[in-house]
């Protein structure tokens, strides 16, 4: 989804038609965004199922054809319809070739050719305005907030299907429709060896009650003109690991029977406990979890998860960020603080093109009102702002 609504803007901004190609496992996730119309790739397309192949990266890529240039005299002859068709390589492993899209320099070129088959697994559209050619019409999409960029594209482009739509409002409906406030806890563990279960339980722990200020144990019920009232509240898990569920529930339970009424109740969505490559099940409840915590009034998210950069990017939310726990701790301690304040609504971008410092607008203070600043979660990585924090 980071990608697409990066490529959809790309496509916007260079007056191109953004087709997309679903494996198996995409194609019942979304209806389509354009009415009388797909967005689907012909299943006739002459390169359609080959374009991820190794071979089709070395015949047609960008950043082949420039090293090519600058490596040899005459090697266009060797780069078959290059006047029709060129691959932007744009993933996290791209090289310093495949960067030079970033170029504006490179943007003449690409006009000239009809097909662009674009491969990303990156919110690229930071980058998009770093680059002089696209910055004047990007002040003209985006006059005054540019921190719901992905928010306004994302919420043009993707409308679950109606069979993730139905998982989405009954649950919603079910469990969190009734509560005065609902918060959403994305849990990711790149790794237990590093970071214990219990070390990033104590730390969302310390995170929701102390840190954030968002749940503080409150007391069971208020009174107002005489009247007894409880404020209740929604806590949704989205995690692979079922114990921050299970911890969570248990706690809270504990705490709602001595305060003798129902004032937080945790919930989680699915019991999924590993992640399923290729699978259209487990994408279609991972994407009923990216919606669900998109309908929730706080979100506290894991760092470098673009799981968690969809769902507060769709909500239009500023997100709670949990500190990075990977690094080795004999004592086993939660960092302090357990969490920040994220410095905007925006996802990340994590690898970028590393052409940041040519763009010395972006970054003076005494250059127009940056745009651009580091993400406080990935190092070296880019995200969009209204105004430097």
């Amino acid at each position: 989804m980071l990608s697409i609504s990066s490529s959809f803007l790309y496509a916007l901004l260079t007056n191109r038609v953004l087709l997309v190609d679903f494996g198996p496992d995409m194609v019942d996730l979304f209806c389509e965004p354009f009415h009388n119309s797909t967005w689907f790739l012909p299943r006739d397309f002459t390169f359609k199922g080959r374009a991820n192949t190794p071979e089709f990266r070395e015949t047609y890529s960008l950043g082949k054809l420039l090293r090519r240039e600058e490596e040899e005299e005459e090697q266009k002859k060797e780069m078959p319809y290059v006047a029709s068709l060129l691959q932007l390589f744009l993933s996290y492993d791209n090289d310093d070739y495949d960067k030079l899209f970033f170029k504006s320099e490179t943007q003449p070129l690409l006009e000239k050719v009809p097909w662009l088959v674009l491969r990303s697994d990156q919110y690229f559209a930071p980058y998009l305005f770093l680059m002089p050619c696209f910055r004047a019409e990007l002040d003209r999409m985006f006059p005054d907030d540019k921190e719901t960029v992905f928010h306004h594209l994302g919420r043009y482009l993707f409308s679950p299907s109606n069979q993730v739509w139905g998982h989405i409002t009954g649950f919603y409906d079910a469990y969190l429709a009734k509560a005065d406030r609902r918060i959403g806890l994305q849990i990711r563990v790149f790794s237990l060896d590093k970071t214990p279960a219990s070390l990033i339980l104590s730390q969302v722990i310390n995170c929701i009650q102390e840190e954030s200020r968002i749940i503080i144990l409150p007391n069971a019920t208020t009174t107002s003109r005489n009247r007894t009232t409880t404020t209740t509240t929604a806590i949704l898990v989205a995690s692979l690991f079922g114990q921050f569920y299970t911890e969570l529930n248990k706690m809270y339970k504990e705490w709602n029977e001595k305060a003798g009424a129902t004032v937080v109740g945790v919930y989680r969505t699915n019991h999924e406990e590993i992640q399923v490559l290729g699978s259209s099940s487990h994408n279609m409840k991972a994407l009923v979890d990216i919606y669900l915590l998109s309908m929730c009034d706080v979100l506290v998210t894991s760092p470098r998860s673009t799981f968690g950069y969809v769902a507060h990017g769709l909500a239009g939310l500023t997100p709670w960020i949990l500190q990075s726990q990977d690094i080795e701790d004999e004592e086993q301690r939660v960092k302090e603080p357990a969490c920040r304040r994220g410095v905007s609504k925006e996802p990340c971008l994590q690898f970028h093109a590393n052409y940041y410092d040519t763009n010395p607008d972006h970054r003076e203070p005494g250059g127009p009102v940056p745009v651009i600043m580091d993400c406080e979660d990935f190092q070296y990585g880019l995200k969009l702002v209204n105004r430097r924090v």
